[in-house]
């Protein structure tokens, strides 16, 4: 045997590692105009460590120079060179989680309706800008009328094949979870009128070279179905990660389409509001509805 590998040989150890996926992942991004960086350091808000994104990638989708309004989408991007494929168990959704909004999407204003009571009184209800503004009727994941509630990978065990979820929450959602938070206390927050107000859209996504499966656990015979995407929500509690999180696993060949047909719906609106109806998307002070 040679004392050194091959030529052949480092480039399958180079590709099996992944390495080149990461690189792969943010070349396609960056032919598509975003502001791109590979393995990004992030504080673990639990740990107090400094811990790694292989890929983050933003691009401001609208902006309006005068009045200091802007929207910015960002994509955090973990790459899993991998040909085992993540299988994705789903219900339909019930009225809770219809009504639920993304805490991904950060907006700059804040929404109430009010009605007079009668006699000096009278009483308000916030509206969630992510409904009022319109992106409950855009946003894939919302619209979507079932959840994902459970997901594993199937892994070789013996001859036969066994659904492994055992770390995968530790060592995917987690750290994408952490992240995210990371990224969102590093976003510049107005103080006063005159600053620049955003909206800022963050994507955390899985990017899997591997396959993507949908079991539809309410229909009377399931089957494993082919997608390109699954988002998938969690709630975490602990001392200083609370709130529920959502992560979109993408087949690395299906990259492209999720952000055609996904993130480039909400940039145009964002385009829309920004450019168009920028007068509505400041007067949060709204009449009562019921």
């Amino acid at each position: 045997m040679a004392g050194s590998p091959s030529e052949e040989e480092i480039m399958a150890a180079i590709e099996a590692s992944g390495y080149l996926m990461e690189q792969e992942v943010a070349t396609q991004l960056e032919r598509r105009g975003l502001h791109v960086r590979t393995n990004v350091a992030f504080e673990d808000s639990e740990e107090g460590k400094s811990r790694e994104i292989d890929v983050t990638a933003i691009t401001r989708v609208a902006v309006d120079e005068t009045e200091k309004v802007g929207a910015l989408v960002e994509l955090l991007v973990e790459c899993k060179n991998t040909a085992n494929p993540f299988v994705f168990i789903a219900r339909p959704k019930n009225e809770a989680d219809r009504r639920r909004t993304p805490e991904e999407f950060v907006f700059p204003y804040e929404y109430k309706m009010s009605k007079d009571l009668g006699g000096g009184r009278s009483t308000y209800r916030p509206l969630p800008p992510f409904n009022h503004l319109g992106f409950d009727k855009v946003f894939d994941a919302h619209v979507k009328p079932w959840k994902a509630v459970q997901f594993c990978r199937i892994d070789r065990q013996g001859k036969g094949w066994h659904a492994n979820h055992g770390g995968l929450y530790d060592a995917i959602f987690y750290p994408m979870a952490k992240a995210l938070n990371a990224r969102r206390k590093e976003r510049p927050k107005p103080t006063r009128a005159e600053d620049w107000h955003y909206i800022w859209l963050y994507f955390p996504l899985v990017v899997t070279s591997g396959d993507l499966f949908l079991i539809d656990a309410s229909v009377e015979a399931p089957r494993p179905e082919p997608v390109d995407h699954v988002s998938f929500e969690r709630e975490l509690k602990s001392a200083k990660l609370s709130g529920s999180f959502m992560v979109t696993f993408v087949r690395q060949r299906a990259l492209e389409r999720f952000m055609a047909d996904v993130v480039d719906p909400l940039s145009t609106l964002c385009r829309d509001l920004i450019e168009n109806r920028l007068a509505f998307m400041r007067e949060n002070d709204l009449p009562w509805v019921d």
